[in-house]
Protein backbone atom coordinates (compact mmCIF):
# COMPACT_ATOMS: atom_id res chain seq x y z
CA UNK A 1 0.00 0.00 0.00
CA UNK A 2 2.81 2.50 0.71
CA UNK A 3 4.15 2.17 -2.91
CA UNK A 4 1.20 2.20 -4.87
CA UNK A 5 0.58 5.77 -2.39
CA UNK A 6 4.13 6.81 -3.38
CA UNK A 7 3.13 5.71 -7.35
CA UNK A 8 0.10 7.43 -7.17
CA UNK A 9 1.20 10.93 -5.84
CA UNK A 10 4.36 10.65 -8.29
CA UNK A 11 1.86 11.20 -11.14
CA UNK A 12 0.65 14.13 -9.57
CA UNK A 13 3.22 16.19 -7.69
CA UNK A 14 7.00 15.48 -7.80
CA UNK A 15 8.21 14.35 -4.15
CA UNK A 16 11.20 12.04 -3.17
CA UNK A 17 11.36 10.07 0.00
CA UNK A 18 13.58 10.57 2.48
CA UNK A 19 14.68 9.17 5.89
CA UNK A 20 15.10 11.42 8.84
CA UNK A 21 16.94 10.40 12.01
CA UNK A 22 15.44 13.30 14.38
CA UNK A 23 14.43 11.30 17.52
CA UNK A 24 17.79 9.23 18.32
CA UNK A 25 15.95 5.66 18.99
CA UNK A 26 13.65 6.15 15.78
CA UNK A 27 14.17 6.14 12.19
CA UNK A 28 11.05 7.88 10.48
CA UNK A 29 10.06 7.10 6.65
CA UNK A 30 8.17 9.89 5.01
CA UNK A 31 7.70 11.89 1.52
CA UNK A 32 9.10 15.63 1.14
CA UNK A 33 6.97 17.87 -1.18
CA UNK A 34 9.59 18.95 -3.72
CA UNK A 35 6.91 21.39 -5.52
CA UNK A 36 9.37 24.16 -5.78
CA UNK A 37 12.38 22.95 -7.51
CA UNK A 38 13.07 23.80 -10.79
CA UNK A 39 12.29 20.77 -12.60
CA UNK A 40 15.68 20.62 -14.59
CA UNK A 41 16.40 18.97 -11.20
CA UNK A 42 14.45 16.11 -11.40
CA UNK A 43 14.69 13.32 -13.39
CA UNK A 44 11.99 11.13 -15.51
CA UNK A 45 8.75 10.24 -13.85
CA UNK A 46 9.86 6.64 -14.33
CA UNK A 47 13.26 7.03 -12.24
CA UNK A 48 11.57 9.06 -9.98
CA UNK A 49 9.46 6.03 -9.06
CA UNK A 50 11.89 3.41 -9.33
CA UNK A 51 14.43 5.43 -6.75
CA UNK A 52 11.32 6.34 -4.57
CA UNK A 53 10.29 2.62 -4.09
CA UNK A 54 14.22 1.43 -3.63
CA UNK A 55 14.67 4.31 -1.55
CA UNK A 56 11.44 3.79 0.59
CA UNK A 57 11.54 -0.52 0.24
CA UNK A 58 15.34 0.45 2.48
CA UNK A 59 13.65 2.77 4.84
CA UNK A 60 11.05 0.13 5.77
CA UNK A 61 13.48 -2.32 6.08
CA UNK A 62 15.50 0.19 8.22
CA UNK A 63 12.29 0.99 10.42
CA UNK A 64 11.51 -2.62 11.42
CA UNK A 65 15.50 -3.01 12.12
CA UNK A 66 14.78 -0.36 14.46
CA UNK A 67 11.65 -0.47 16.32
CA UNK A 68 11.02 -4.30 16.63
CA UNK A 69 14.36 -5.68 17.77
CA UNK A 70 16.46 -4.72 20.67
CA UNK A 71 19.90 -5.56 18.50
CA UNK A 72 20.64 -7.44 15.96
CA UNK A 73 22.61 -10.09 18.41
CA UNK A 74 18.69 -10.57 19.90
CA UNK A 75 17.48 -11.29 16.49
CA UNK A 76 20.38 -13.81 16.01
CA UNK A 77 19.50 -15.63 18.92
CA UNK A 78 15.95 -15.48 17.92
CA UNK A 79 14.15 -12.97 20.37
CA UNK A 80 11.91 -11.09 17.82
CA UNK A 81 9.86 -8.06 19.83
CA UNK A 82 6.21 -8.23 18.87
CA UNK A 83 4.88 -5.08 16.46
CA UNK A 84 3.03 -3.82 19.48
CA UNK A 85 5.93 -4.02 21.90
CA UNK A 86 5.08 -4.00 25.25
CA UNK A 87 1.47 -4.53 27.38
CA UNK A 88 -1.49 -1.75 28.37
CA UNK A 89 -4.85 -1.85 29.71
CA UNK A 90 -5.30 -5.71 30.86
CA UNK A 91 -3.50 -6.86 27.23
CA UNK A 92 -1.07 -9.25 29.34
CA UNK A 93 -3.48 -12.06 31.12
CA UNK A 94 -1.77 -12.02 34.16
CA UNK A 95 -2.59 -8.42 34.84
CA UNK A 96 -4.47 -7.69 37.85
CA UNK A 97 -7.37 -4.98 36.93
CA UNK A 98 -6.43 -2.30 40.69
CA UNK A 99 -2.62 -2.05 39.16
CA UNK A 100 -4.09 -1.42 35.49
CA UNK A 101 -4.55 2.83 35.74
CA UNK A 102 -5.63 2.80 31.75
CA UNK A 103 -8.90 -0.04 33.14
CA UNK A 104 -9.57 1.83 36.13
CA UNK A 105 -9.34 5.59 34.29
CA UNK A 106 -12.64 7.35 34.85
CA UNK A 107 -11.39 11.61 34.85
CA UNK A 108 -8.82 13.71 33.34
CA UNK A 109 -6.89 13.32 36.77
CA UNK A 110 -7.07 9.43 35.82
CA UNK A 111 -6.09 9.69 32.50
CA UNK A 112 -2.85 11.92 33.58
CA UNK A 113 -1.49 8.79 35.62
CA UNK A 114 -2.13 6.59 32.68
CA UNK A 115 -0.30 8.80 30.28
CA UNK A 116 2.79 9.82 32.69
CA UNK A 117 3.22 6.22 33.46
CA UNK A 118 2.30 4.89 29.97
CA UNK A 119 5.12 7.06 28.42
CA UNK A 120 7.58 6.67 31.00
CA UNK A 121 6.93 2.64 30.38
CA UNK A 122 7.45 2.51 26.69
CA UNK A 123 10.53 5.36 26.79
CA UNK A 124 12.25 2.89 28.85
CA UNK A 125 10.98 -0.03 27.23
CA UNK A 126 14.49 -0.99 25.76
CA UNK A 127 15.62 -1.32 29.12
CA UNK A 128 13.54 -3.87 29.30
CA UNK A 129 13.87 -5.62 26.26
CA UNK A 130 17.58 -5.53 26.79
CA UNK A 131 17.36 -7.27 30.30
CA UNK A 132 15.23 -10.29 28.60
CA UNK A 133 17.54 -10.51 25.87
CA UNK A 134 20.84 -10.65 28.06
CA UNK A 135 18.40 -13.33 29.98
CA UNK A 136 16.79 -15.33 27.60
CA UNK A 137 18.42 -14.02 24.22
CA UNK A 138 22.06 -15.20 24.43
CA UNK A 139 23.78 -18.88 25.92
CA UNK A 140 22.13 -17.51 29.44
CA UNK A 141 19.31 -19.39 28.62
CA UNK A 142 21.15 -22.64 28.74
CA UNK A 143 21.80 -21.25 32.40
CA UNK A 144 18.55 -21.81 34.00
CA UNK A 145 17.54 -20.09 37.05
CA UNK A 146 15.78 -20.70 40.13
CA UNK A 147 14.34 -17.78 41.64
CA UNK A 148 12.24 -16.83 44.71
CA UNK A 149 10.33 -13.94 45.34
CA UNK A 150 9.17 -13.11 48.63
CA UNK A 151 6.74 -9.81 50.04
CA UNK A 152 3.86 -8.20 49.71
CA UNK A 153 1.93 -6.84 46.62
CA UNK A 154 4.30 -4.10 45.78
CA UNK A 155 6.99 -7.50 44.92
CA UNK A 156 4.05 -8.90 43.30
CA UNK A 157 3.74 -6.31 41.07
CA UNK A 158 7.50 -7.00 40.33
CA UNK A 159 6.39 -10.70 39.30
CA UNK A 160 3.54 -9.24 37.25
CA UNK A 161 5.88 -7.27 35.46
CA UNK A 162 8.38 -10.26 34.77
CA UNK A 163 5.79 -12.00 33.32
CA UNK A 164 3.93 -10.11 31.42
CA UNK A 165 6.77 -8.62 29.41
CA UNK A 166 7.67 -11.80 29.19
CA UNK A 167 4.42 -12.31 27.42
CA UNK A 168 4.83 -9.89 25.19
CA UNK A 169 7.73 -11.62 22.92
CA UNK A 170 7.23 -13.46 20.24
CA UNK A 171 9.30 -16.54 20.55
CA UNK A 172 7.57 -18.49 23.48
CA UNK A 173 9.67 -17.25 26.14
CA UNK A 174 7.40 -18.20 28.45
CA UNK A 175 6.84 -22.16 28.86
CA UNK A 176 4.32 -22.15 31.47
CA UNK A 177 2.86 -20.19 34.09
CA UNK A 178 0.42 -20.67 36.84
CA UNK A 179 -1.79 -17.67 38.67
CA UNK A 180 -4.54 -18.63 40.58
CA UNK A 181 -6.95 -16.29 40.13
CA UNK A 182 -8.74 -15.66 43.64
CA UNK A 183 -13.02 -15.44 43.85
CA UNK A 184 -12.73 -12.62 45.64
CA UNK A 185 -10.83 -9.57 45.85
CA UNK A 186 -10.89 -6.41 47.32
CA UNK A 187 -11.50 -3.48 45.44
CA UNK A 188 -9.49 -0.01 44.63
CA UNK A 189 -11.04 2.39 47.44
CA UNK A 190 -12.13 5.52 45.29
CA UNK A 191 -11.97 3.56 41.81
CA UNK A 192 -15.17 2.21 40.21
CA UNK A 193 -14.76 -1.45 40.96
CA UNK A 194 -15.59 -3.70 38.05
CA UNK A 195 -13.54 -6.98 38.81
CA UNK A 196 -14.26 -8.66 41.90
CA UNK A 197 -12.86 -11.75 41.40
CA UNK A 198 -11.92 -14.27 38.59
CA UNK A 199 -9.32 -13.07 35.54
CA UNK A 200 -7.83 -10.19 36.32
CA UNK A 201 -8.91 -9.93 40.05
CA UNK A 202 -5.84 -11.02 42.71
CA UNK A 203 -3.59 -14.32 43.38
CA UNK A 204 -1.04 -14.91 46.11
CA UNK A 205 1.26 -17.17 45.22
CA UNK A 206 1.70 -17.90 41.51
CA UNK A 207 4.42 -19.33 39.31
CA UNK A 208 6.20 -18.96 35.85
CA UNK A 209 8.37 -21.64 34.40
CA UNK A 210 10.47 -19.62 31.40
CA UNK A 211 12.54 -20.92 28.01
CA UNK A 212 15.55 -23.01 29.44
CA UNK A 213 13.92 -23.79 32.49
CA UNK A 214 14.35 -21.19 34.26
CA UNK A 215 11.48 -20.64 36.65
CA UNK A 216 10.12 -17.73 39.05
CA UNK A 217 7.87 -18.69 42.12
CA UNK A 218 6.13 -15.74 44.06
CA UNK A 219 4.97 -16.19 47.07
CA UNK A 220 3.38 -13.21 49.50
CA UNK A 221 4.52 -13.19 53.17
CA UNK A 222 1.75 -9.75 53.43
CA UNK A 223 -1.01 -8.62 51.22
CA UNK A 224 -2.64 -12.00 50.91
CA UNK A 225 -6.74 -13.55 50.73
CA UNK A 226 -5.79 -17.22 51.41
CA UNK A 227 -3.47 -18.23 54.33
CA UNK A 228 -3.02 -21.84 52.12
CA UNK A 229 -1.35 -19.89 49.27
CA UNK A 230 0.90 -17.59 51.19
CA UNK A 231 3.35 -17.79 53.67
CA UNK A 232 3.14 -14.75 56.69
CA UNK A 233 5.95 -16.25 58.54
CA UNK A 234 8.41 -16.60 55.58
CA UNK A 235 11.08 -15.00 57.41
CA UNK A 236 10.75 -17.30 60.45
CA UNK A 237 10.41 -20.26 58.21
CA UNK A 238 13.97 -19.07 56.30
CA UNK A 239 15.76 -18.57 59.52
CA UNK A 240 15.13 -22.02 61.32
CA UNK A 241 16.20 -23.99 57.70
CA UNK A 242 19.35 -22.04 57.97
CA UNK A 243 19.90 -22.70 61.34
CA UNK A 244 19.39 -26.46 60.71
CA UNK A 245 21.03 -27.28 57.24
CA UNK A 246 22.64 -23.97 56.53
CA UNK A 247 20.37 -23.51 53.23
CA UNK A 248 16.88 -22.09 52.45
CA UNK A 249 14.10 -23.88 50.62
CA UNK A 250 10.96 -22.92 48.57
CA UNK A 251 8.58 -24.02 51.12
CA UNK A 252 5.39 -25.50 50.54
CA UNK A 253 3.44 -22.82 49.41
CA UNK A 254 4.71 -22.34 45.89
CA UNK A 255 2.18 -22.39 42.75
CA UNK A 256 4.50 -24.83 40.92
CA UNK A 257 6.48 -27.46 42.58
CA UNK A 258 10.16 -25.99 42.06
CA UNK A 259 12.57 -27.78 39.80
CA UNK A 260 15.30 -27.70 42.44
CA UNK A 261 17.19 -26.02 45.16
CA UNK A 262 16.74 -22.07 45.58
CA UNK A 263 19.08 -19.86 42.90
CA UNK A 264 18.10 -16.81 44.14
CA UNK A 265 16.05 -15.83 47.10
CA UNK A 266 14.69 -11.51 46.29
CA UNK A 267 12.79 -10.43 49.35
CA UNK A 268 11.43 -7.13 50.32
CA UNK A 269 9.95 -6.59 53.64
CA UNK A 270 7.47 -3.88 52.46
CA UNK A 271 4.75 -1.47 53.99
CA UNK A 272 2.72 -3.47 56.32
CA UNK A 273 5.10 -2.23 58.57
CA UNK A 274 6.47 0.76 59.81
CA UNK A 275 8.33 2.23 62.31
CA UNK A 276 10.34 0.04 64.63
CA UNK A 277 8.50 -2.84 63.68
CA UNK A 278 9.99 -1.87 59.94
CA UNK A 279 13.56 -1.58 61.00
CA UNK A 280 13.12 -4.80 63.09
CA UNK A 281 11.90 -6.83 60.03
CA UNK A 282 14.67 -5.34 58.02
CA UNK A 283 17.10 -6.17 60.71
CA UNK A 284 15.88 -10.05 61.16
CA UNK A 285 16.50 -10.47 57.16
CA UNK A 286 19.63 -9.04 57.34
CA UNK A 287 20.96 -10.85 60.25
CA UNK A 288 19.22 -14.66 60.46
CA UNK A 289 18.91 -14.89 56.40
CA UNK A 290 21.38 -12.77 54.56
CA UNK A 291 24.82 -12.66 56.89
CA UNK A 292 24.48 -16.36 57.58
CA UNK A 293 23.58 -17.56 53.88
CA UNK A 294 26.80 -15.58 52.76
CA UNK A 295 29.26 -17.31 56.04
CA UNK A 296 27.84 -20.55 55.54
CA UNK A 297 30.36 -22.85 57.19
CA UNK A 298 27.18 -25.03 57.84
CA UNK A 299 26.62 -26.79 55.22
CA UNK A 300 29.59 -26.82 51.66
CA UNK A 301 27.78 -29.60 49.75
CA UNK A 302 25.72 -26.66 48.19
CA UNK A 303 26.46 -23.41 46.92
CA UNK A 304 24.01 -20.85 48.58
CA UNK A 305 21.75 -17.93 46.41
CA UNK A 306 22.18 -15.22 45.38
CA UNK A 307 20.48 -12.66 47.71
CA UNK A 308 18.91 -9.45 46.54
CA UNK A 309 16.86 -7.23 48.45
CA UNK A 310 14.56 -4.65 46.70
CA UNK A 311 14.10 -1.19 48.31
CA UNK A 312 10.56 -1.13 49.61
CA UNK A 313 9.15 1.65 46.96
CA UNK A 314 8.17 4.88 47.84
CA UNK A 315 4.42 5.92 49.17
CA UNK A 316 3.87 9.60 48.20
CA UNK A 317 0.68 10.58 50.52
CA UNK A 318 0.30 13.98 51.55
CA UNK A 319 1.67 13.35 54.86
CA UNK A 320 4.99 14.76 56.17
CA UNK A 321 7.16 11.98 54.97
CA UNK A 322 4.48 10.46 52.40
CA UNK A 323 4.33 7.34 54.60
CA UNK A 324 1.22 6.24 54.99
CA UNK A 325 -1.17 7.23 57.79
CA UNK A 326 -4.77 6.83 58.22
CA UNK A 327 -5.34 9.37 59.97
CA UNK A 328 -3.79 12.08 58.42
CA UNK A 329 -5.02 11.03 54.83
CA UNK A 330 -8.54 10.23 56.23
CA UNK A 331 -8.62 14.14 57.74
CA UNK A 332 -7.14 15.77 54.67
CA UNK A 333 -9.48 14.18 51.82
CA UNK A 334 -6.64 13.87 49.67
CA UNK A 335 -7.01 11.95 46.88
CA UNK A 336 -4.01 12.53 44.65
CA UNK A 337 -0.42 11.90 45.78
CA UNK A 338 2.22 14.08 45.72
CA UNK A 339 4.43 14.27 42.95
CA UNK A 340 7.62 13.95 44.69
CA UNK A 341 9.30 13.53 48.43
CA UNK A 342 12.13 14.27 50.21
CA UNK A 343 13.08 11.25 51.41
CA UNK A 344 11.60 7.14 52.03
CA UNK A 345 12.10 6.63 55.33
CA UNK A 346 11.57 2.75 54.83
CA UNK A 347 14.44 2.76 52.05
CA UNK A 348 16.36 4.87 54.20
CA UNK A 349 16.49 2.38 57.18
CA UNK A 350 17.01 -0.98 54.68
CA UNK A 351 20.19 1.42 53.03
CA UNK A 352 21.58 1.59 56.88
CA UNK A 353 20.96 -2.15 57.84
CA UNK A 354 21.88 -4.50 54.47
CA UNK A 355 25.43 -3.46 52.68
CA UNK A 356 26.12 -5.24 49.97
CA UNK A 357 28.68 -8.14 50.41
CA UNK A 358 27.97 -8.42 53.87
CA UNK A 359 24.32 -9.01 54.52
CA UNK A 360 22.79 -9.16 50.41
CA UNK A 361 24.77 -9.57 47.15
CA UNK A 362 22.67 -6.74 45.89
CA UNK A 363 20.37 -4.00 47.26
CA UNK A 364 18.65 -2.86 44.60
CA UNK A 365 16.91 0.44 45.08
CA UNK A 366 13.58 1.76 43.39
CA UNK A 367 14.95 5.03 42.95
CA UNK A 368 11.59 6.77 42.80
CA UNK A 369 11.49 9.94 45.27
CA UNK A 370 10.36 11.93 42.30
CA UNK A 371 7.49 9.32 40.69
CA UNK A 372 4.43 10.35 42.87
CA UNK A 373 2.35 11.17 40.02
CA UNK A 374 2.74 7.40 38.36
CA UNK A 375 0.62 5.79 41.66
CA UNK A 376 -2.50 4.30 41.06
CA UNK A 377 -3.95 7.30 42.92
CA UNK A 378 -7.12 7.76 45.02
CA UNK A 379 -6.64 6.09 48.62
CA UNK A 380 -3.54 4.52 46.79
CA UNK A 381 0.24 6.21 46.98
CA UNK A 382 1.86 3.04 47.60
CA UNK A 383 1.70 1.10 44.41
CA UNK A 384 2.45 1.93 40.69
CA UNK A 385 0.06 2.01 37.71
CA UNK A 386 0.86 -0.92 35.27
CA UNK A 387 3.01 -0.55 33.06
CA UNK A 388 5.08 1.72 34.13
CA UNK A 389 7.93 1.98 37.27
CA UNK A 390 7.34 -2.01 38.28
CA UNK A 391 8.68 -2.92 35.06
CA UNK A 392 11.81 -0.82 34.78
CA UNK A 393 12.56 -2.12 38.26
CA UNK A 394 12.13 -5.73 37.25
CA UNK A 395 14.15 -5.22 34.34
CA UNK A 396 16.78 -4.14 36.67
CA UNK A 397 16.29 -7.31 38.86
CA UNK A 398 16.38 -9.54 35.65
CA UNK A 399 19.85 -7.80 34.63
CA UNK A 400 21.32 -8.35 38.22
CA UNK A 401 20.54 -12.11 38.18
CA UNK A 402 22.06 -13.01 35.08
CA UNK A 403 24.95 -10.78 35.48
CA UNK A 404 26.53 -13.55 37.14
Amino acid sequence: LTLLHIIHVSFSVPKRCYISNHYPDTTMVGLVSSQHSPPSKFISLNRQIIVAVIFCVFAIANVRKQNFLSNLEAYEEGIVFSNHVGYFNLSCPFEMAKFSCAFLERSDADRARTTTSRDYYFENLNVVHRAFWKAFGSKNHLRKKRIFMIGDSLTRQLFIALVCNAFELHNAILDHVVVPWKDSWPCVSGHACTIRGGNHSGFDAASAIFRGGTELHFVPHHGWRDRNTSEEHALERLSEEIRNTGMVTFGKKTALPPGGPVDVLAYNVGVHFDGQNFRDEVDFFANKVGFPLMNNELNNTHSRPQIIYTTTPTQHFHTPNGVFNKEIVKKGGFWNCMDRVESNPRADVEKKILSPGVNVDVLLDYDDLDKGVMHVGKSDCSHYCMPGVPDIVAARLLDVIFAT
